[in-house]
Order: C-alpha cells, then sequence, then structure tokens
C-alpha cells in the first residue's frame, strides 16, 4: 500500500474533491450562490450562534428606528433560524429604457446553526434576495445530501443548480499549525482571465523597490514557475519562497499556488485556484534565507514533505 496514501483523506470542494493529508481540518468557507453570500464557520454551539444574530439584530434595529419607508422586521424560522429584513431604501426615477422606477430595496441576513456549524446568508449588500435566502436555509439541515446538482463544503452539500456561483474553502492542519490551504472555484463571464504571471504588477519604482529589499533585509526564491496539466486542465504553477524582516525577528513565507484561468461563461470550465501557504517565524535570519526551517524547529515541514502535499493534492483533483 501506498504509504502516503493511507496518510491522506478526500475532501469534497465545490463541485470537485482533492486529497489532504488527514489532519487537514475544514476552517471556513464562502459560498456564491446566485448573488447570495453563504459564509460557513465550524465549531459553534447553538447558543453562541443565538447570540451573535442577536446582537447584530440589536445594531440592525437601532439604526432602522427611524426608516419612514420600513422599519427592519426579524422573523423566526421553523427551521431554527432568524432572518432580519432591513434598510428599505425606495428608488425614484427613469430606467435606460425610459420606463418609470418606483421600487422598494432591502437588504437581508439570516443566522443558522447546523452540526456544529454557524451559517450566515445574505448581507447589508444583499439586496431583495430573501426568497432566494429562505429556499438555501430551508436545505441546510439536509446539507449532507451529495448529488451532481450540490456544491460542497467539505462537512456537507448545499444543493444549487450549475451556474453563477463561487466557492472558497479554507483548511488548517492540526500537526502543522503554520502550514495553511484553500481552495477556490468560480464562474465568470465577459472577458476571459489572464494567468497571474501575466498581470500588472503593482507601480513601484525599481529604486524605491531596491530601497525596500535593503531595508527589510529581504531574500527570494523561486521553487517552481510552469505551466502544470491537472484533470486535464491547463494552468500555472507557481512556488515561491521569502525571507524579510519583521519587528525584531524574520518571516519566512512559502507560497505555492496553481491557477486555472477557467473559461467565461462556461458552468463545465470555472476558475481554478488552489493555494498552499508555509510561514515561521526566527529570532535570527536563517541560514537558509527565503527555504524551509531546520527540522529541529518544533511543528516544522521540510521542502520534500511540503511538496508531497502540494504534488497529491494537485494529481488528486477530480470532478464530481
Amino acid at each position: 500500500m501506498d504509504s502516503t496514501k493511507s496518510l491522506s483523506k478526500t475532501v469534497r470542494v465545490g463541485r470537485f474533491s482533492l486529497d489532504l493529508p488527514i489532519d487537514a481540518v475544514f476552517s471556513g468557507a464562502l459560498l456564491e450562490l446566485n448573488g447570495v453570500p453563504v459564509s460557513i464557520t465550524p465549531g459553534y454551539i447553538k447558543p453562541r450562534v443565538e447570540r451573535e444574530a442577536q446582537k447584530n439584530w440589536l445594531s440592525i434595529e437601532g439604526r432602522n428606528l427611524n426608516n419612514a419607508e420600513h422599519k427592519a422586521t426579524k422573523e423566526s424560522m421553523g427551521n431554527g433560524s432568524f432572518l432580519y429584513s432591513y434598510d428599505h431604501t425606495r428608488i425614484t426615477g427613469e430606467g435606460l429604457d425610459g420606463d418609470p422606477i418606483n421600487k422598494v430595496v432591502f437588504s437581508t441576513v439570516a443566522y443558522q446553526w447546523s452540526n456544529n456549524m454557524k451559517f450566515v446568508l445574505g448581507g447589508d449588500s444583499t439586496l431583495n434576495k430573501d426568497e432566494q435566502i429562505r429556499t438555501i436555509l430551508d436545505s441546510i439541515k439536509l446539507s449532507d445530501i451529495d448529488d451532481p446538482q450540490s456544491i460542497c463544503y467539505v462537512n456537507g452539500c448545499l444543493p444549487h443548480k450549475t451556474g453563477n456561483e463561487g466557492v472558497y474553502i479554507d483548511f488548517s492542519f492540526t500537526e502543522r499549525p503554520d502550514l495553511r490551504a484553500k481552495f477556490t472555484s468560480k464562474q465568470y463571464g465577459e472577458i476571459a482571465n489572464q494567468f497571474l504571471s501575466k498581470r500588472n504588477s503593482s507601480a513601484v519604482s525599481p529604486t524605491e523597490e531596491a530601497a525596500w529589499i535593503i531595508k527589510s533585509d529581504f531574500q527570494h526564491r523561486m521553487y517552481r514557475n510552469t505551466k502544470r496539466t491537472v484533470n486535464n486542465l491547463i494552468g500555472e504553477e507557481i512556488i515561491e519562497a521569502s525571507t524579510e524582516k519583521v519587528g525584531e525577528g524574520y518571516l519566512t513565507e512559502i507560497n505555492a499556488v496553481w491557477y486555472y484561468p477557467g473559461v467565461p461563461n462556461s458552468d463545465k470550465n470555472p476558475e481554478l485556484r488552489f493555494d498552499l501557504d508555509y510561514s515561521y517565524m526566527t529570532t535570527q535570519k536563517p541560514k537558509n534565507g527565503a527555504g524551509f526551517p531546520n527540522q529541529e524547529e518544533p511543528n516544522s515541514i521540510s521542502e520534500a514533505q511540503f511538496m508531497i502535499i502540494w504534488d497529491q493534492a494537485l494529481n488528486s483533483l477530480t470532478s464530481k
């Protein structure tokens, strides 16, 4: 048996799955479903969610007391969730087509606890989406169902027909607290995305950059910078490291990213990104600047271990 494979597990991310070490822990997700953001945070007991919901309601209620159009409303739903509608504003005028406009827009936010997770749906910028939010709330209790018409967030799945969606899922690692991973999948329209290496960098002059490098005692190293095909998708792989002076110590960061720009207006070919980041602090400038730490450091990870985790995740990425 492959010992590396035996120490891994398969996790469901959006409409894909990939393999991560067994100590990988789901630490949070943001799903965007037809314009409704759904924030999911594990490690919550029900009373804590209820307290946070009530605290937000008091703030919303207070700022809407003198709303001439409509005061904020609070609804406790049968599925245990709380739904607030607020900031009602009447919009009048003339549309682009010349027709008159006279309508009320309002924000909606909802809270729900399920399976030791906090769900927050909507927010200030989520306008006139209350019916969509109600539908999603009703599906949370059934979130363990995984079928082709669902989006998964490691600990469960929500039904959603493909289209107009974004998935952002974070992981931490219990045995390696300085290691982090993130999976991103996003459908988009209009102009095709560029590869990361072709995007314009910040407009900093060479003189300013040189001065900053000297001041911060900056070092940089490129481990990989190439095209890489994953699940028959031609993406870009960049693994680089840096060390710089921060306060009285030195911060070293190793950042790996695989990026597939996706195809506009395509449900089957969304933008995809997988990140694996490792960072650590030292009191003295590392002898192996912009590199992995001495293996005597607690909870340290070697270059070989990092690359095994990285390659295994990418090689296992599969669509549902």
